[in-house]
């Protein structure tokens, strides 16, 4: 039987936004996806979607083309489209409004092979704007949450909300720091590698496996995660597990 070539991947850019919380330190948006979207429904997710062509468009006038990209694998032109995509994308999910200059890239996520939908996704944060308030855009996303991140943690956790392993392990890193100004400080001196999850079927399922993990070897500038390996549970999304 013929090997069925992987799908192929389509450039999609996410936004962490950050705000300091009426009770905590800091605080994280989440929106949660539409049920009948094809692609992570009923996730909670950070704010972001896919790179469409008219994302290259427009005038490129900005601080960030005048350094060298975070992503080894993109120029800063290069780069443009995906922040074109992620101010884009957070205006119309979250009804945020920030510039391309205010994006800070923190990470590089790639959807496994096995995926029918493949993504390769630049994660950036950025703080929340002053004198803005976020809300839902009732289509792709039907709700929205500001939560710190071990909240957002304990809430899936508990089977009241669906995170992506991708958001979650963002969720563990960003929830080790005390302080807004510690994670500012973090999320622009972190590497950016790219980290595509590794995928096997055993006792336990489908299982999703990160580098680090015993079955998938560590790669050079990735921060080896508290977890490195999710189960899919029915009606629960992608859940940590021991390795």
């Amino acid at each position: 039987m013929a090997q069925t070539s992987p799908a192929e991947l389509r450039p999609a850019a996410t936004v962490i936004v950050v705000r300091p919380g009426a009770l905590d330190p800091f605080e994280i948006l989440l929106v949660r996806r539409n049920d009948r979207v094809a692609f992570m429904a009923g996730a909670y997710v950070f704010p972001g979607g896919r790179v469409d062509s008219a994302d290259g468009d427009g005038v490129r006038d900005a601080t960030f083309l005048r350094e060298s990209s975070r992503f080894p694998d993109l120029s800063p032109l290069e780069e443009w489209r995906f922040r074109a995509a992620a101010v884009r994308e957070l205006r119309e999910e979250a009804n945020v409004s920030v510039d391309v200059d205010d994006l800070v890239p923190i990470a590089h996520w790639v959807t496994p092979e096995i995926e029918v939908r493949r993504y390769d996704t630049r994660f950036y944060l950025t703080l929340m704007p002053e004198g803005q308030e976020a809300c839902h855009d009732e289509s792709e996303t039907t709700a929205l949450a500001w939560l710190p991140p071990a909240a957002a943690l304990d809430q899936c956790r508990r089977g009241e909300i669906m995170l992506p392993p991708p958001t979650w392990t963002m969720l563990r890193r960003l929830e080790r720091h005390d302080t807004l100004p510690e994670v500012l400080a973090w999320a622009r001196r972190t590497p950016v590698v790219r980290v595509m999850p590794g995928f096997v079927t055993n006792d336990e399922g489908n299982v999703l496996t990160l580098p680090g993990d015993p079955s998938y070897p560590t790669i050079e500038g990735w921060e080896v995660p508290e977890e490195t390996r999710f189960v899919l549970k029915e009606g629960r999304g992608w859940l940590p597990t021991r390795s």
